[in-house]
């Protein structure tokens, strides 16, 4: 069981960025020898189901990772907690996040850190936007997927691991 709080990052909302960094992803999983089903797929950025946020849809082996930036004003942007992903600095490297969360009767449900530490004893994360609301901005815990400063082959064992560690997770707490 993690003894570590979970740490607050700093969110990446400059969608230049976010769109550099999915494909530095993407990028990692380009080997002929991977399977199509184990490679992630990804769509262009678009217009996401609220007005004035863009949406990025990520997605490897059944795990989702969409990242949604609302649009604060013409050039800042806000992280939308309402999606599965999210890409923040952890140690100045830029890595990519997908929240703790599995589906349960009646709804979809945010795992709690002690509900996390049942099933990896690493710490979950809270990523912080740079614009803030009036809510609290640390109410979603996400796991690590991928260090996308690390060579192909180790972003790939990490997103291995980060899907193992949610199927886990439904596995326990949830239904498929």
């Amino acid at each position: 069981m993690s003894k570590d709080p979970p740490r607050s990052l700093r969110a990446i909302e400059q969608p230049a960025e976010i769109e550099r960094l999915l494909a530095l992803w993407v990028a990692a999983f380009d080997e002929k020898s991977i399977p199509a089903r184990a490679k992630p797929r990804l769509r262009p950025a678009a217009t996401g189901r609220k007005a004035g946020c863009t949406l990025w849809q990520a997605k490897v082996a059944g795990l989702d990772m969409n990242i949604c930036l609302e649009e604060v004003t013409s050039d800042r942007w806000r992280l939308d907690h309402g999606n599965q992903g999210a890409l923040a600095l952890l140690d100045g490297s830029p890595v990519l996040l997908r929240q703790w969360y599995v589906k349960r009767a009646p709804a979809d449900a945010s795992l709690t850190a002690a509900e996390i530490a049942q099933v990896t004893e690493d710490a979950p994360f809270y990523v912080t936007p740079g614009v803030h609301r009036g809510a609290p901005s640390e109410r979603r815990l996400y796991q690590f997927v991928a260090d996308l400063t690390a060579t192909p082959e180790a972003i790939r064992q990490q997103t291995a691991e980060a899907i193992a560690r949610q199927a886990a997770a439904t596995e326990k707490f949830g239904f498929s």
